[in-house]
């Protein structure tokens, strides 16, 4: 006789208490990897605002120690200040005409001088400063060569040509507080004539910049006349060539900064120290008797405060680019965390800078000192 055998197996509410505690399991291990997910997103947008801020202060850092090479041992010959006239493709780049610069440059003086750097002030909502730098890179000079026949519109006869070699560039100046820049396109060693480029300088060439006796700084193949700001539409670090040797736009040098901040760092005997000892007595803002206006009204005025600043304090603000969740720990519950960001802090209150945050990004701030290579010309003239 055959025994039919009940089947075994799991009763609906059995089913569905699995299915309950499953879902708790799935829950429990969700919210585990959400709060996972959200450390990682913080510790990699901390991640990449420390690159960004860190790349940057290295970038300005780099461009601004060469700041002023080729144009140190001009004081004494009328360089120091003087404004500049320049060309290259063609057209004329300095001074700046109805063609501004491009954003955030827009509203940057048209002159130009020839000076290490320079700062223009600016608030949180434009990026913080903007600064300028005129630089050059020759192989041999660091000294000046005398024009002794500047008559020709396509040449120029200077006492010493040794260094100078074709596409380098020249500044002239003659103490008129205006300088020139042309490009020589080639350089006679037995008669110390120097062939000029048509194309990259003025239309007269040096033969409608000197009044009379000049001299000829060489800055080499390839000068620095470069600004550098923050974009705040892309919250990136961008800089502008004043010859638009390489095009008229801006080139993206880092992302993820939202303002910078500088001061000059100045011999003049303030706070109980000796001025002219080629030592930092105070810092100063851009602004006041150190403003961009008043270092610039005149060759003069640009020379005697060239000769005072011994470096740029530069601090830099870097932001991460992807924001917390809003959900976030702390941010749903409204954490504002440092609602400002304090510049310069060890200074005086007026020297110091307010940045105010965001509680969704995470900042870095980068803080440091560059000297500038006219801080030894002292020595030298």
């Amino acid at each position: 006789m055959h025994t039919r055998t009940r089947a075994a197996g799991f009763s609906l509410i059995e089913l569905m208490v699995g299915m309950l505690i499953s879902l708790i399991g799935t829950l429990a291990m969700m919210k585990t990897f959400a709060a996972f997910e959200a450390q990682k997103r913080t510790t990699t947008s901390g991640d990449d605002a420390q690159q960004n801020g860190a790349y940057s202060t290295y970038e300005l850092e780099r461009q601004l120690r060469t700041a002023g090479s080729g144009l140190v041992q001009g004081k004494n010959y009328g360089l120091w200040g003087c404004a500049i006239t320049a060309y290259s493709s063609g057209t004329q780049r300095l001074p700046l005409g109805a063609a501004k610069a491009p954003a955030p440059f827009a509203a940057w003086p048209a002159t130009t001088r020839a000076v290490p750097v320079l700062i223009v002030s600016g608030d949180a909502a434009s990026g913080g400063d903007q600064l300028a730098m005129v630089g050059g890179n020759p192989a041999v000079r660091t000294f000046k060569s005398a024009v002794t026949v500047s008559s020709a519109i396509d040449s120029v006869d200077v006492d010493n040509s040794m260094g100078i070699y074709a596409d380098d560039y020249l500044l002239g100046s003659d103490k008129s507080g205006d300088c020139t820049l042309a490009r020589a396109a080639s350089v006679a060693t037995p008669t110390k004539r120097i062939s000029l480029g048509a194309n990259d300088s003025p239309a007269s060439g040096f033969k409608g910049a000197f009044s009379g006796q000049g001299y000829l700084f060489d800055l080499g193949p390839a000068p620095a006349f470069t600004l550098f700001g923050v974009d705040t539409g892309t919250n990136e670090l961008v800089s502008y060539d004043l010859l638009q040797r390489t095009g008229s736009a801006t080139v993206p040098l880092a992302d993820g900064i939202v303002t910078i901040k500088a001061l000059y760092g100045v011999d003049d005997g303030a706070g109980g120290g000796k001025a002219g000892d080629g030592e930092i007595d105070e810092w100063v803002a851009p602004s006041g008797n150190w403003s961009f206006d008043k270092l610039t009204a005149s060759s003069t005025a640009a020379s005697t405060a060239m000769a005072q600043i011994k470096a740029i304090r530069i601090a830099i603000v870097a932001q991460s680019e992807l924001p917390e969740r809003a959900d976030a720990p702390g941010v749903a519950a409204g954490y504002t965390g440092a609602a400002n960001i304090t510049l310069f802090g060890d200074l005086a209150a007026a020297l110091q800078f307010s940045v105010t945050t965001n509680p969704r990004f995470r900042y870095k701030v980068y803080d440091t000192v560059i000297p500038l290579r006219n801080a030894f010309i002292q020595k030298f003239s």
